[in-house]
């Protein structure tokens, strides 16, 4: 069994990993400051620390809090948490304390119009989560964690979503849909739907669509549509999610001058992000046609790649047959695992019908629940879980943060939308039932990301 002392040796040595690095590298050490990083070094043994730390700064949490207090602390405190959020979020708190000074408990009470007495309790918790802290009694700072949401609509977004729509609307209903329809795999059969009447249940999307209410300035029906298209915008540009890890699980360079087919739809910011380091392709971008996502399209379009060729949008559905024929890439991010199995699989055989066996090639980044294999460059001959338990990259063990991620957002998956995260053999399955020809020719995932890239051929 593992000791207090030995976690502490162990976060040592992943403190003095990350130490050294940052000072070969004249880099600024992390800090609650405002100006700190936000976030370490991309660096794989950088990443790979950080994971063990965060793995064995959580055991020894758990152990020094121990087993008697472990259910009464963390029920009486973490609903209290998202309460806290959705507060701050409603009341304008980010913005109305100054990013580089304190104000007064008293001033801030009266410029969010929340009662100070109120407003002192709820700031109480926030500064045990290092959001905004304390510098002298009676003032409030922000912390990093606090600036980064200063006058970010998509950190707004992110928050109200989960804490007015998934958790009320289907976290908080999930042992009742369990009850009523067991293992569902029927998007219908969540939440909002246990009193409706047979026939009249409605999906996700459509319950997002269909009130009327006020996002960014803007009245209107749809707002929560809206809202989350913000909220999928936060979430990916996240450290453990973005999509930078494209560029190093894939080699792009190896194309050439090549054509990509972007089945992601939205706005199209990976193929932006892979066109900028790799000017030899050009990327089409397929997303239903909406004229407000064409809007965020131009909006997101860096300037070096506006008047060209290079990243351009096309309206398409993607389950109608694909029109384009014997692109070089087909690729698809973090969609299909929203799919319900059937509408995904005329998805990937509308694919398969397009490619040319010859040289085409599908890349598709999702989550693979028991983990993507290490790049070459990232593979290391000693990159056990923390604590010996078993053989796994650095935080895809049992209990490490990238598991603890990816559950979540298997289970954000399973009560919305009653879909699921895959492993690799699932995933394997999948897309031989669409088309036998598929085979999938590797499975890289960087240490650090959320998700693997998978490279998938057709063989005659």
């Amino acid at each position: 069994m593992i000791t207090f002392a030995e976690l502490a040796a162990d976060i040592q040595t992943q403190v003095n990993i990350i130490d050294t690095y940052l000072k070969e590298h004249n880099l600024p050490q992390p800090s609650f400051d405002v100006d700190s990083p936000t976030e370490l070094p991309i660096d794989p043994n950088v990443q790979r620390a950080r994971l063990k730390l965060i793995e064995a700064g959580g055991a020894l949490e758990n152990l020094a809090t121990g087993s008697a207090d472990h259910l009464r602390w963390r029920c009486m405190t973490e609903k209290f948490d998202d309460m806290v959020l959705h507060f701050l979020v409603r009341f304008n708190i980010f913005d109305a304390v100054p990013r580089n000074e304190a104000i007064s408990l008293a001033e801030l009470s009266q410029k969010v119009g929340v009662p100070e007495h109120r407003l002192h309790r709820i700031m109480s918790l926030a500064y045990t989560r290092y959001l905004f802290c304390e510098p002298k009694p009676g003032f409030v700072a922000h912390t990093s964690n606090s600036a980064l949401a200063i006058g970010d609509p998509l950190a707004s977004a992110w928050v109200l979503h989960n804490v007015e729509e998934v958790i009320p609307w289907y976290a908080c209903k999930f042992v009742e849909t369990t009850k009523k329809w067991g293992d569902s795999r029927d998007p219908r059969h969540t939440g909002p739907n246990l009193d409706a009447k047979p026939g009249q249940e409605k999906l996700f999307y459509d319950i997002m669509e269909e009130d009327e209410g006020e996002w960014k300035g803007v009245y209107g029906r749809g707002f929560r549509l809206k809202r989350l298209f913000d909220t999928d915008q936060f979430f990916a540009t996240g450290g453990s999610v973005k999509g930078t890890s494209l560029l190093t699980a894939f080699d792009w360079g190896k194309l050439g001058k090549a054509s990509v087919v972007d089945m992601s739809g939205v706005t199209g910011h990976l193929s932006m992000t892979i066109a900028q380091a790799f000017p030899d392709l050009k990327f089409i971008v397929q997303e239903k046609a909406q004229p407000w996502l064409e809007e965020k399209f131009q909006e997101v379009l860096p300037d070096d790649l506006k008047g060209t060729d290079r990243v351009r949008i096309m309206g398409h559905d993607r389950y109608a047959e694909q029109p384009i024929k014997g692109a070089d890439i087909y690729f698809i991010s973090t969609l299909l695992h929203k799919e319900p199995e059937e509408r995904g699989t005329t998805f990937i055989r509308r694919i398969a019908e397009a490619m040319d066996p010859k040289k085409s090639r599908l890349i598709v980044r999702e989550i693979v629940m028991d983990a993507g294999d290490p790049p070459s460059e990232d593979a290391t001959s000693n990159d056990t879980a923390t604590h010996g338990v078993s053989q796994h990259q650095a935080g895809l063990g049992p209990t490490g943060s990238i598991t603890r991620l990816n559950i979540g957002i298997d289970l954000q998956m399973l009560t919305l939308l009653n879909v699921f995260e895959r492993t690799r053999a699932e995933w394997i399955a999948w897309f031989k039932e669409a088309d036998p020809r598929f085979k999938l020719k590797s499975c890289v995932q960087p240490v650090g990301n959320f998700a693997a890239v998978m490279e998938w051929v057709l063989e005659e």
